[in-house]
């Protein structure tokens, strides 16, 4: 399967998600797609953004990008941090931004596609702007608390080279056997070495895409935000998602690490592993 046919997003909002783009969550662990976005409360985003970031930063002066600054982990440069910030806590009683992902209905749409009925989440991720840096390579890592599938929604437009959500396409499947249970964080001794092996022999790949773009992907999925090399902040907002199936067995040993998902997501990782030539 070619990843860029199976990951363009559409010009027009998706009532949940299409046969192909569920192919494409099983075999490589993330699909996208895209939605609508009132104007009013993506621009109610970013300046929330700006007015968390220091004075000194200004939303039309690049060169004022610069300097230490903490956010919910840290006191650090924009370059130290490799221009990610990460504005968590501090939004959590926003409701208004709780909506835009967690009880968006569009949102929501797509991930019942995937896993049936979620539990609502508690919260949402928060604000995570990326700043421009300098170019290198990027490196992956895997998240450590319990859910399912993660979404990524860009509240800006996101070029190549821009600081798009980056993933090791497949490498799910892989990261997956080094894990003791199925959505614990009980990595095994081998876990270190097979994420070098990922990052040694898959090819990373930034999702671009418009304002309204949604990432799903996969717990198990290797990714990172992309290094940001433009003029302009890539601006998005993350939230998680698991259903109550997947949290009562998340710390038990899985002989099927698709047993919790959505009948037709199950359905469909069935016939990808039973196809006679596929990349696992």
């Amino acid at each position: 399967m070619t990843i860029n046919a199976l990951d363009r997003p559409t010009d027009e909002a998706t009532a949940g998600l299409s046969d192909q783009q569920i192919q494409a969550f099983c075999a490589f662990g993330y699909c996208v797609s895209h939605i609508p976005l009132a104007q009013d409360i993506r621009q109610r985003a970013l300046d929330k953004v700006w007015d968390l970031c220091p004075s000194s930063f200004q939303s039309d002066k690049p060169r004022s990008w610069q300097g230490e600054f903490e956010d919910s982990c840290q006191t650090l440069s924009i370059e130290k941090r490799l221009g990610r910030v990460k504005f968590r806590e501090c939004l959590r009683g926003e409701r208004w931004l709780y909506e835009m992902t967690a009880a968006n209905a569009d949102i929501l749409a797509c991930i019942r596609e995937l896993i049936g009925e979620p539990v609502p989440p508690e919260y949402v991720r928060g604000l995570y702007p990326v700043f421009p840096t300098r170019s290198r390579a990027p490196h992956g890592h895997c998240d450590r608390h319990k859910f399912q599938v993660g979404v990524v929604l860009y509240l800006s437009d996101v070029l190549t080279g821009g600081g798009g959500f980056t993933v090791w396409p497949g490498s799910h499947h892989e990261i997956a056997r080094h894990h003791g249970t199925l959505g614990g964080e009980d990595r095994l001794p081998t876990y270190e070495a097979a994420l070098k092996e990922v990052e040694r022999s898959t090819r990373p790949v930034e999702v671009t895409g418009p304002a309204g773009t949604v990432v799903f992907w996969h717990q198990r999925l290797v990714h990172t935000a992309g290094i940001n090399t433009r003029r302009t902040v890539r601006h998005a907002t993350l939230c998680d998602f698991k259903n109550a199936t997947f949290l009562s067995a998340a710390d038990s040993v899985a002989a099927d690490s698709w047993s919790t998902w959505s009948p037709r997501v199950k359905e469909m990782a069935a016939a990808w592993r039973n196809a006679p030539a596929h990349a696992q």
